[in-house]
């Protein structure tokens, strides 16, 4: 500030009243500039910091757990044929009681009319030494059914498409060429065919097994979905 008083000295001194005022001008707009410059605040603003994004941790997942069996259908030669009154000769099929077990070993129930109710889970247990398989029918009508003694009936043959081959587990043993496949050989202790659906569709549909269906008495019977 001490330089530009001298220079403001010097002005009045030289120069005319005009030209004096015209710098008295100047000059205190310079005084005003370095006040405004002296005064300004030399704190950095504060740069924001980008929040991060939230992440969401994905949902676990595992095995689908295997469904619990509610009907249990023994398959065995064991238990007596029987005759139905409306469906004929039956023999093999029989609804158990319970989850067989091995200590008290289980039995074959006896051959009946199978009772299921819909919408539930179904395992077949082979009870014998050699092989079986459930496995639905497609039945015979009319002219075919004239040693029955209702329509429809059971067929001549064994016309199960699937057979020996099993099809998946949960599939509805209401579907058409449905079949356990080979359910093997117990060998002294139950054997367990996978956890099948009795399905959404309620009827009657005939079974038979595939490796004695022929003999006799043929091994067949008919499952009742309610």
């Amino acid at each position: 500030m001490t330089r530009l008083n001298w220079v403001r000295g010097q002005v009045v001194r030289v120069f005319p009243p005009r030209v004096r005022l015209a710098c008295a001008l100047t000059f205190a707009a310079v005084v005003l500039l370095v006040a405004a410059c002296s005064n300004k605040s030399t704190t950095p603003t504060p740069t924001p910091t980008p929040s991060s994004s939230a992440t969401t941790s994905p949902t676990p997942t595992g095995a689908t757990p295997t469904p619990v069996p509610q009907n249990f259908v023994s398959v065995s030669t064991a238990p007596s044929p029987t005759v139905d009154p409306v469906y004929g000769q039956m023999d093999g099929f029989g609804l158990l009681a319970a989850q067989p077990t091995a200590s008290p070993a289980s039995t074959p129930a006896p051959t009946e009319v199978v009772m299921v109710p819909a919408n539930q889970t179904i395992v077949f247990v082979n009870f014998d030494t050699t092989p079986h398989t459930a496995s639905q029918l497609v039945p015979a009508s009319g002219a075919a059914c004239s040693s029955y003694p209702s329509s429809p009936c059971f067929p001549g043959v064994f016309n199960n498409t699937n057979g020996t081959v099993s099809l998946p587990a949960g599939t509805a043993i209401s579907l058409p060429q449905f079949s356990t496949g080979t359910i093997g050989a117990g060998g002294g202790h139950a054997s367990f065919s996978a956890v099948y659906s009795t399905g959404a569709m309620a009827g009657i549909f005939f079974f038979g097994d595939y490796f004695g269906y022929d003999s006799s008495p043929p091994i067949r019977g008919i499952i009742v979905v309610l």
